[in-house]
């Protein structure tokens, strides 16, 4: 009877689930682009009663849905939402495929760096500003540095990125802006610069710049923002582009400058992109070449990069791609680092400033990523970055740097929610080049290592409502000298108030720990000292922000204009100083720079952004990026007394020239106002381009207003008699020279092009037309006028 029983129960079970599963039926399909044929990935595709998936790689769906009629809805970052009505039968499989319009709206623009996932512009909770590939090719950029000058806020000295002022002048060593290429790390393993040229900016796709502190998400260089640079990949059809370019540099006004006599400083190069499918195969090649006689004696250089990207999406295992970036950059050269004089060698190095470099950068990025029919994402990256540099001086380094993270994301469709969660971490080993001992490297031997865990979350309420929230914690060790991180959060909204107004308000902590090269350099330039300081503690901050991001449609011309104001406060602030720091040995009696705990600081300001692209009068297409920011930094500890250390790590008894022989920033400033030194208030940005049949004209205009504190030491009198007892005038002339151009810089680019073809283009390009002198830091002349020819051609 049990048997009987139990046989009986099993019958019914597989009869409900029988029928159960009789019920429901299969609807697939693939979503595409509608202009390209391109496959779109991870789109959602949502269904009745809280149903819903999302496609993968190949743009391919599948969601099991009861027999019977269903609206079915299509949406992806970047498209258009568009829904069907479909009948689903019983036991069998309908298809539905979709082909998605793209938004023509600027704020509809797809970013990943705000929240490590993919959303629109005008979503986003933090201030994303995003360089389009358009914005690239028009500002006839060579190297990404060039082209990232354009957005607002963001300012580039001597290769260090800097936001809305959240740095000074930072000698080349340490940076409070995260530089990424495809979401990866690019800071090296000893001082965390970014060498601009190295990025491959003939394959840039577009640039993500996060304004304010992103540590929450990226780790301890996002103190102050982070830029991500978005290489492409191959589309459908084979893509080759060509860009060859030459120019020269006039002569300045001021005829004393110049050192050249007719052979007029030279420049030129080129490079080659090409990016083409192979069956599941994807491969990238992309190489430049550049040289450069600088207006500046002794600065010239060479540069070749060669990359590739490969990645290979199998068929037998749906969702699933692995593949490796390979980069490679050598440079050789001269390094300019300070004028003669002021007078008429400040086109000329100070004697013993100048040194002959080479530098060789390598990158292997192997990664996999896999997506799996439940929409879970796995992503693996990793890297490895070998860095050697060499020069006549007998320092140079080899730092090598270790970096892995794995990250799982869900985009939970039905309830508008994503999920990012994951761990990173590095090793870094920094060594004298060629087994030389410490005393023939910049910083000597030494290593360190990073661990992190992070996570966050955003959920979409009322369909209008986007909230976020994310925390991350850091482990960071460099010899024996270890961090007491403590978690940092980040939160944020952003609220759809009309069809186009998107309103913002986020708050982030930030956490920044010392470089390698910062706590350990040691070296001289033209005899002034650069020394360690092996006392040199971590930094921390947060920045909070509200916003509006309001679109705009003036006919065909769509854009969107963003106001913002800001704040962003650090504490135990680290920035280099001037002071006695090295041994008290003639001809400086151990005077020069150090990088230094400066106490709590503030900066408070306001941004302006409009950002627009499309026809006017139906005929003529324009794109306009323009900006004002405004920025009140602050010392919190103006007239406190620093705690300051030498190399050894004992109390820095003196700060050298500073005002009164107040050891205060205050008496550390050329300025007798309370502002944080090497940053200007005001900075205004436009650049416009418009088509007129086959011609295109365009024009880029940047302001800087008068940087008004610098070290007080390069415009104090006493820096007269201490230059006259070393037979040299480097800064005897600074203080005239600045009060000279206390109205700030403007310059002034003009660019035309001829579209020989739909795929031929030749360019004349003006920089500086005004020809005006800039002071780009102290005792640095930026580049006089100067002119470029250039063609592309695609194939």
């Amino acid at each position: 009877m049990s048997t009987f029983r139990s046989s009986l129960l099993i019958s019914v079970l597989m009869l409900c689930f029988g029928t159960a599963w009789a019920q429901n039926g299969t609807l697939t399909g693939k979503f595409t682009d509608a202009v390209t044929g391109e496959p779109v990935p991870f789109a959602a595709v949502a269904g009745p009663n809280g149903t819903g998936t999302t496609t993968d790689f190949d743009g391919v769906y599948t969601l099991s849905l009861p027999a019977g009629t269903h609206e079915i809805k299509f949406s992806n970052v970047g498209y258009t939402a568009a829904s069907y009505t479909v009948t689903i039968t019983s036991g069998q499989e309908t298809v539905q495929n979709h082909k998605g319009a793209t938004q023509t709206q600027v704020l509809g623009i797809t970013t990943v760096v705000g929240g490590k996932f993919a959303k629109a512009l005008g979503e986003e909770i933090v201030t994303v500003e995003v360089l389009n590939r358009n914005i690239i090719d028009n500002s006839s950029a060579f190297d990404m540095d060039e082209a990232m000058e354009k957005v607002p806020g963001v300012t580039i000295v001597d290769g260090q990125a800097n936001i809305r002022g959240g740095s000074g002048w930072s000698y080349g060593a340490g940076s409070r802006v995260l530089v990424l290429v495809d979401d990866i790390p690019l800071l090296t393993a000893d001082a965390a610069d970014v060498k601009w040229s190295f990025i491959p900016t003939e394959n840039v796709e577009q640039v993500e710049v996060v304004k304010g502190a992103a540590s929450a998400l990226y780790g301890s260089s996002a103190l102050n923002g982070v830029i991500n640079v978005v290489t492409a990949w191959p589309k459908n059809e084979p893509f080759t582009k060509v860009i060859m370019y030459t120019g020269f540099t006039e002569n300045p006004k001021q005829g004393q400058y110049i050192w050249w006599g007719r052979n007029q400083p030279l420049f030129g190069g080129g490079n080659i992109v090409h990016r083409h499918k192979f069956g599941q195969w994807d491969f990238v090649m992309s190489a430049s070449f550049n040289a450069t006689k600088s207006h500046l004696e002794g600065g010239s250089n060479q540069e070749v990069r060669t990359s590739i990207k490969l990645r290979h999406r199998p068929k037998k295992v749906a969702g699933l791609s692995y593949g490796v970036n390979l980069n490679a950059y050598n440079s050789t050269g001269s390094t300019f680092f300070l004028w003669n004089d002021a007078d008429s060698s400040a086109y000329r190095p100070l004697p013993g400033s100048v040194s002959d470099y080479s530098t060789l950068r390598f990158t292997a990025d192997p990664f996999l990523t896999y997506f799996d029919k439940r929409d879970n994402r796995y992503k693996f990256t990793a890297r490895y970055f070998n860095a050697l540099n060499t020069n006549n001086t007998g320092q140079g380094s080899l730092p090598q740097l270790f970096y892995g993270e794995f990250q799982y994301q869900r985009r939970f469709v039905p309830i508008e929610m994503n999920v990012v969660a994951g761990v990173a971490g590095y090793y870094a080993d920094v060594r004298p080049p060629g087994g030389a001992d410490d005393t023939a490297s910049l910083v000597g031997k030494h290593n360190g290592s990073n661990f992190a865990v992070y996570a966050q979350i955003e959920k979409k309420f009322f369909e209008k409502l986007t909230v976020g929230f994310g925390v991350r914690y850091e482990y960071f060790r460099i010899d024996t000298f270890t961090s007491d991180a403590l978690p940092v959060f980040r939160a944020g909204l952003n609220y759809q108030a009309a069809e186009a107004t998107f309103i913002r308000a986020s708050w982030g902590q930030g956490y920044r720990f010392p470089t390698i090269a910062e706590k350990f350099v040691n070296t001289n330039v033209g005899g002034i000292g650069i020394f360690p300081n092996p006392e040199l503690q971590p930094e921390t901050g947060w920045s909070a922000e509200i916003g509006v991001k309001q679109g705009v449609k003036l006919g065909k011309w769509l854009g969107y204009v963003d106001l913002a104001g800001f704040i962003n406060q650090y504490k135990n602030m680290m920035e280099f100083t001037f002071g006695q720091f090295g041994p008290s040995l003639p001809p400086l009696f151990g005077l020069g720079f150090s990088s230094q705990n400066i106490g709590d600081t503030r900066i408070m300001g306001a941004e302006l952004t409009l950002i627009g692209q499309g026809e006017i009068a139906n005929k003529f297409p324009l794109q306009i990026l323009a900006g004002y920011t405004y920025i009140d930094p602050k010392s919190l500890n103006w007239n406190d007394t620093l705690v300051l250390f030498n190399d050894q790590g004992d109390n820095a008894v003196s700060t050298g020239f500073a005002r009164d022989g107040m050891p205060t920033y205050a008496g550390t400033s050329s300025s007798e106002k309370n502002i944080l030194k090497y940053r200007n208030r005001h900075t205004i940005k436009f650049d416009a381009q418009i088509g007129v049949k086959k011609f295109e004209f365009g024009a880029s205009v940047q302001y800087t207003s008068f940087m008004e504190s610098i070290d007080f030491l390069f415009v104090s009198d006493a820096i007269i008699t201490f230059e006259q007892s070393l037979g040299t005038k480097a800064f005897s002339g600074l203080k005239e020279f600045r009060e000279k151009n206390e109205r700030g810089n403007t310059l002034l680019d003009l660019r035309m092009a001829y579209n020989v073809s739909p795929k031929i283009k030749i360019s004349l390009i003006c920089k500086n037309v005004l020809n005006q002198v800039m002071m780009e830091r102290p005792a640095y002349l930026s580049q006089p006028r100067n002119y470029t020819v250039q063609m592309s051609l695609e194939f």
